[in-house]
Parts: structure tokens; C-alpha cells; sequence
């Protein structure tokens, strides 16, 4: 009897964990906000970098390599689940699809405003010695968020196409940064 209830209770929890695992589409819009609110404080932290006093340029350039960092790390966390989850046999319901593209175009266009910031503050950043750090995160990065998004169109075809068209846009912005550093 004690062994029929054990086999019971472990072919319940291999069933729950079967289905703990698949990739469910709040938790894909949560890994993309995470991602997106990352790149806003970035963002901020890189307005932050002013003209003027050396000993308030430095930590303001350490804070945006250490805001990168954080963003390559949560997107290496995401790649790391949605790779070890399995994708649902059916589509998501379109209503979930047009979340996650919502969710993605919204990382997108924040993580171009950062972007953009940082190529503005080109001049004050490069020559610091965060320069270098600078140009090897946004590399590291540009093959995260490829390979992020790249995951996130095979959940949505609904509006995998404007997806694409998000990526294209931020591949060329990364590409604009990468170049501004490693000039």
C-alpha cells in the first residue's frame, strides 16, 4: 500500500513539473518587462553622464557598464529558461501573442533610447576606461538579445513579422552603438 501511494505521489509531481515547464506567455511578457525596466535605469544612469568633474563622470560610467551587465545577465537568464521549457503544441491565443509583440516593442523602443543616449555621450564615456567595457558589453549583448528575440517570434506568429522588424530596428541601433565604441 505505502508503495502504491508513493508511485502515486511521484507520477503527480512529474506531471506537474511536466507542466510547470512549459513556456506560458505572462511569464515571457515578465522576462521582457524585467528586461525593459533594466534598460530605462540604464538609461537614466546614463543621462547621469555629464560634462564637468572627472570624480562624478567615472562612477556615472561604471553605473552604465554595471546597468549592461545587469541587462546581459537577465537576458542570459531568459535564454537559459525559454531554452529549458517547451514551447505549447498549439499557438498561444492571440490575445497572448499580441502581448508578448506589445512587450517586445516596448523593450525595443526603450532599449534604443539608451542606446542612443549612450552614442550621445560617446565623447565623455570613451575616454574613460569604461570605453572598452562599453564596446565588449554592447557586443555581448547583441547576440543575447538576438537570440531572445528569436525565441519570442517563434511564440508569436500572429505578429512575428512586426517582431522581425523590431529586431531589425534594434540591430541596426546596436550596431550604430558598437561601431561609436569601437572607433
Amino acid at each position: 500500500m505505502r508503495f502504491n501511494i508513493l508511485s502515486a505521489v511521484t507520477v503527480a509531481l512529474s506531471a506537474s513539473t511536466t507542466y510547470a515547464e512549459l513556456i506560458e506567455p505572462k511569464a515571457v511578457v515578465d522576462a521582457i518587462d524585467k528586461i525593459t525596466d533594466l534598460s530605462s535605469d540604464t538609461a537614466d544612469a546614463a543621462e547621469k553622464v555629464q560634462q564637468g568633474d572627472i570624480t562624478a563622470i567615472v562612477p556615472a560610467g561604471f553605473r552604465v557598464v554595471k546597468g549592461f551587465k545587469d541587462i546581459i545577465s537577465t537576458v542570459t537568464m531568459t535564454i537559459s529558461d525559454l531554452g529549458r521549457m517547451e514551447a505549447p503544441e498549439e499557438d498561444f491565443a492571440e490575445e497572448d501573442q499580441n502581448a508578448i509583440c506589445k512587450a517586445f516593442t516596448g523593450f525595443v523602443m526603450v532599449h534604443q533610447d539608451l542606446l542612443r543616449v549612450v552614442i550621445g555621450k560617446n565623447s565623455l564615456l570613451a575616454s574613460l576606461p569604461v570605453g572598452d567595457a562599453i564596446a565588449s558589453v554592447l557586443r555581448t549583448l547583441e547576440g543575447g538579445v538576438d537570440e531572445v528575440a528569436e525565441k519570442i517570434i517563434e511564440l508569436v506568429p500572429t505578429c512575428a513579422e512586426q517582431a522581425k522588424k523590431d529586431l531589425g530596428d534594434l540591430d541596426d541601433t546596436i550596431g550604430k552603438a558598437i561601431d561609436t565604441y569601437s572607433s
